[in-house]
């Protein structure tokens, strides 16, 4: 257990907390916005830790996109759920999650590695800023009416994701096979 490990661990116990908090909405959002925003700065801290102290281990690197799949995937249920962005988009998301987890597992099973490439991680940079941008807004009793920055967002996040996921398989389809 290293500093970066530990610091994914938290974010997926920070995750369900940012639902909850969003869900009971109130002063509660503006909780749950400040939760959200603590686990997106241990995203980039892990990592850049990682890193810096060559403590990059198998665990890290499997389990830190999960977390910031768990985080962001909590935070996507909360604001569709709230009315800020549509739920297509986030069923989307969700999915490509899913997929793209499955597909890591699979990796593993074959002894091979599916690491983020740099277009993943800045889809989930933009995913978490337009999460916190939203939550932000609602955490000052912004209403998802006429609220038209969360629908437009949600959606160019949508998009990267399903390309991103286009990318995943077309660098890894040797193990598709």
């Amino acid at each position: 257990m290293n500093l970066p490990n530990f610091l994914t661990i938290l974010r997926i116990i920070l995750a369900p907390l940012v639902f909850v908090a969003l869900y009971f909405g109130g002063i509660w959002t503006a909780v749950g916005t400040a939760i959200f925003a603590i686990g997106a700065l241990t995203d980039w801290m892990d990592g850049f830790l990682a890193r810096r102290n060559k403590q990059v281990t198998g665990f890290g690197q499997f389990t830190d996109p999960v977390a910031d799949k768990l985080l962001s995937g909590f935070a996507l249920a909360a604001v569709s759920m709230a009315g800020f962005v549509p739920i297509l988009p986030v069923i989307g998301i969700i999915l490509r999650d899913v997929l793209i987890t499955t597909f890591r597992l699979w990796g593993m099973s074959k002894d091979v590695k599916i690491l983020p490439s740099r277009l993943a991680k800045a889809k989930t940079g933009i995913e978490l800023l337009t999460l916190f941008v939203i939550m932000f807004y609602a955490s000052f009793g912004g209403e998802p009416e006429g609220f038209w920055f969360g629908g437009v967002s949600i959606w160019i996040v949508f998009a990267l994701a399903w390309i991103t996921l286009a990318d995943y398989f077309w660098k890894n389809r040797n193990i598709l096979i």
